[in-house]
C-alpha cells in the first residue's frame, strides 16, 4: 500500500514536476515554486532521490534503514529517539526512504513531468499550438492544477511568453479500488492558456540577432599568431570594474568613471603582463565578467533592480565595454593562446551574456582565442593538475564551495592535486582554506580585489579597501607558483 500513497500526494507530484523541468533545482528554489518552507521542500528533493537513485549509503540512513525493516510503523519520533538523530534528520532519511520503496519495487524512476515530447505520460493530455507571437497551450489529467505547473510542464520559457488569459476546470472519475473492492475517485483538471510574446522580450532578441550577425560579418579570417616555445599558465583576472560606474571625488574620496576605469585596466594589464613576462606561458587565462559592467538595463540598476550612479547611457556602456575587451584580447593573444572565461555578477547579469556572445561572433575566425561563454553560473578550468573554480560569490555560501566542485566535476577532481575557487564581490584580497570532507583534501578560496573605488552609498557605509589587480601563473604540475599584483597610484 505504500506505493499507491506516493502516487497521490499532490504536494510530491507538483515537486516531481518541477524537478524534472530543471534538474539542478535547489530547495530554496523548490521551495518558492510550491509555497512551502525550505525544510519540507529538502525533504521532498530527497524523497526524489530515493525514487530515482534507491537507498543512500549515508551512515545514519542506513540505520535508519535497518531500523524500518523491524519496525515499518515507526515515525520521525521515535526513529529519532532511537538513534539519537534530531527530528529533521529522521524526517529527512526517512523521505528518502519513503522515495526508495517506488525504485524497490520497479517504479518508474522519471518524474511525471517535462516529458521527451510534446505528448504526455499515460492518463494525461497536452497540446501546444499557434505561430510566433502567440500560443494556446492545453492540458487535461490528474496531475497539473496550477498555471505555473503547466508553465513549467509544457516548458515554456516565461522570459519570452506572458499569459494572457486562461481557463481552469476541474472534476472527478470514479474506479474500483483493486485492493478493498471500493469506489477510488480522482480529480481531473482542464487547463487552457493562451500566450503571447513579450514585445519588449520580441525586439531585443531581433535586435541582438541582427547585432551578433552583423559581427560575425565584421569578423574576417585572421592570421595565427606564432609563440615561442612556452609553458605554464597566465591568468590574469581584473575583477569588478564596473563600466559606467560615476564616483564624485569630493564625495567618495576617489573619482571614478567610465574613462578612469579604462585607463586603469590598461594600466593594470600592462603591468599584469610586464611582471609575468619572465614566465613565458604557454596560455593565457583571462576572466571577463564579475560585475564588468555597473548596470544592467536602462533603468540603471543592476540585475536586481538595485539602482546606481551611472555615467553613461546603457547602449554607450555596452559598446564602451566591448571595445575594451577586444582590445584587451587582441593584445594578449600577441602573447600566448588565449582562453576568455566570461563569468556573470550580480550587477550585469544579463549584459554578460550578451558580451558572451558578441566575442564569441567576433573572435570566431580567430586562431588562438576561444570564448566561454556557457550559461552555466559556475565555470571551471583544468590545467594539468589543476583544477579551479570561477564564480562570483555572491550566491554560494564560500564553504560550500569545495564540496559543489568536487560534485559538479567528480572526474575534474579526481585527476587533480591542486584546487582552487576564485571569487569577485566583495572588492577586496582575502583567502580561506576548507575542507570539502575529512577524507578530501582542502580547497583555497580567493577573494579578489578590485581596482573600483567605492561610490557614494558603500563610502557613506565605510565600504573601503586597497584597489588592485592580481594575475597567477600556475605551473601544470605544482599548482600556482606566482601571484603578480598591480596597485594603482
Amino acid at each position: 500500500m505504500i506505493a499507491p500513497q506516493i502516487t497521490h500526494d499532490p504536494l510530491y507530484l507538483r515537486a516531481k514536476t518541477a524537478i524534472a523541468t530543471d534538474p539542478t533545482i535547489g530547495k530554496k528554489r523548490l521551495a518558492d515554486i510550491l509555497g512551502v518552507k525550505t525544510p519540507t521542500s529538502r525533504r521532498l528533493l530527497e524523497r526524489y532521490r530515493g525514487e530515482t537513485q534507491g537507498h543512500s549509503t549515508h551512515p545514519d540512513y542506513q540505520r535508519v534503514l535497518q531500523l524500518k525493516s523491524q519496525h515499518p510503523d515507526w515515525g520521525a519520533v521515535k526513529v529519532s529517539e532511537a538513534l539519537g538523530l534530531t527530528i529533521d534528520h529522521a524526517k529527512l532519511h526517512l523521505a528518502r526512504w519513503t522515495g526508495a520503496q517506488s525504485f524497490r519495487s520497479g517504479a518508474s524512476m522519471a518524474a511525471p513531468a517535462a516529458p521527451e515530447s510534446d505528448t504526455p505520460p499515460r492518463g494525461a493530455e497536452l497540446q501546444i499550438s499557434g505561430g510566433d507571437d502567440n500560443q494556446a497551450v492545453s492540458y487535461r489529467g490528474s496531475r497539473i492544477r496550477t498555471i505555473e505547473d503547466l508553465l513549467a510542464f509544457s516548458q515554456t520559457d516565461t522570459r519570452v511568453w506572458e499569459v494572457e488569459r486562461h481557463v481552469i476546470n476541474k472534476w472527478e472519475v470514479g474506479a474500483k479500488d483493486p485492493a478493498g473492492g471500493g469506489i477510488l475517485t480522482e480529480p481531473l483538471f482542464q487547463l487552457k492558456l493562451w500566450l503571447r510574446r513579450r514585445v519588449a522580450e520580441q525586439k531585443l532578441e531581433s535586435l541582438f540577432g541582427q547585432m551578433l550577425e552583423r559581427f560575425k560579418q565584421a569578423a574576417p579570417p585572421k592570421v595565427a599568431v606564432s609563440y615561442p616555445p612556452g609553458k605554464g599558465m597566465l591568468e590574469i583576472s581584473i575583477m569588478d570594474l564596473h563600466i559606467g560606474k560615476y564616483c564624485w571625488a569630493a564625495e567618495t574620496g576617489r573619482a571614478y568613471d567610465p574613462e578612469i576605469a579604462e585607463k586603469m585596466f590598461w594600466a593594470a594589464l600592462e603591468d599584469l603582463l610586464g611582471k609575468a613576462a619572465g614566465c613565458r606561458p604557454e596560455k593565457i587565462l583571462f576572466v571577463v565578467g564579475n560585475d564588468f559592467f555597473n548596470v544592467d538595463n536602462l533603468n540603471k540598476t543592476t540585475t536586481a533592480g538595485t539602482p546606481q550612479d551611472e555615467a553613461m547611457r546603457w547602449q554607450e556602456s555596452f559598446l564602451c565595454g566591448r571595445k575594451l575587451m577586444i582590445a584587451a584580447i587582441e593584445r594578449l593573444r600577441q602573447v600566448a593562446p588565449v582562453h576568455v572565461l566570461i563569468v556573470p555578477g550580480n550587477h550585469d547579469s544579463e549584459r554578460l551574456w550578451y558580451l558572451g556572445s558578441v566575442l564569441g561572433a567576433w573572435f570566431r575566425n580567430t586562431p588562438g582565442v576561444h570564448i566561454d561563454h556557457t550559461c552555466h553560473p559556475r565555470k571551471y578550468v583544468v590545467y594539468g593538475k589543476n583544477l579551479i573554480g570561477y564564480c562570483h560569490g555572491h550566491s554560494e555560501k564560500h564553504d560550500k564551495l569545495p564540496m559543489l566542485m568536487a560534485v559538479e566535476r567528480p572526474q575534474d577532481w579526481a585527476a587533480t592535486r591542486f584546487r582552487e575557487w576564485h571569487l569577485g564581490h566583495f572588492h577586496s584580497k582575502k583567502t580561506k582554506v576548507f575542507v570539502a570532507h575529512q577524507d578530501l583534501h582542502s580547497v583555497q578560496v580567493r577573494i579578489l580585489p578590485s581596482l573600483c573605488p567605492p561610490d557614494a552609498w558603500h563610502a557613506n557605509m565605510g565600504y573601503t579597501s586597497k584597489l588592485a589587480a592580481e594575475a597567477y601563473y600556475w605551473d601544470i604540475a605544482n599548482g600556482c607558483v606566482a601571484t603578480f599584483t598591480h596597485a594603482p597610484n
